[in-house]
């Protein structure tokens, strides 16, 4: 038993003893690499010093211009309403965003179950809610061109935007007509005249 003991005593002196050997030769290393600064012949000049630095500015200025995100954001931290006094109320820019209604190109004909022609060109969508449920409004400039009875689905098709509007084929005789906005995700299938 005292065998193993003093064993295991030795061991831990030796392993003790080899985390101060491995110290000492990584603190004289930079002390090395200071004698080496000191036995240089040229010093530098503070105008040498600022050009370094400037030269340095100049690539954080360049990395932060590509950090930086690309378009406009929706909305920034201090926003103003009013020049005067900033707001950090977003009801504002929502509604923004919900003014800026989504335009679909519309490249066939369509009939309404009301049997009224949309025809082919360019619309401003816009949803409408009353007793009888929602309804997708197809505008031409401020002129309501057709109104369409649509189920709102809670699906918002995948779509990145808070507003959309999609035409998508659903098969050779309807189309499939996807609105979007903050209030409601709308879904109608209209006939392809033919």
């Amino acid at each position: 038993m005292k065998k193993i003991l003093s064993s295991l005593a030795i061991y831990f002196i030796l392993l003790a003893n080899i985390p101060a050997i491995a110290a000492d030769d990584f603190w004289d290393e930079p002390m090395k690499i200071d004698e080496a600064a000191k036995n240089q012949e040229k010093s530098v000049t503070n105008q040498e010093f600022e050009k370094v630095m400037q030269f340095f500015e100049k690539n954080k200025k360049k990395k932060e211009e590509k950090k930086k995100p690309k378009g406009a954001p929706i909305w920034q931290q201090g926003s103003t309403d009013n020049e005067e006094t900033p707001s950090n109320d977003i009801s504002g820019v929502l509604k923004d965003i919900k003014e800026d209604y989504p335009t679909a190109m519309l490249p066939v004909t369509l009939i309404t179950p009301q049997q009224t022609e949309i025809p082919p060109g360019y619309y401003r969508i816009l949803s409408a809610k009353n007793d009888n449920g929602y309804y997708i409004n197809f505008y031409q400039g401020n002129q309501l061109i057709a109104k369409v009875k649509a189920l709102n689905t809670g699906n918002d098709h995948n779509q990145k935007s808070l507003n959309y509007a999609k035409l998508i084929p659903f098969n050779d005789e309807y189309m499939k007509v996807i609105y979007g906005d903050i209030d409601c995700n709308l879904e109608a299938r209209l006939l392809i005249k033919q």
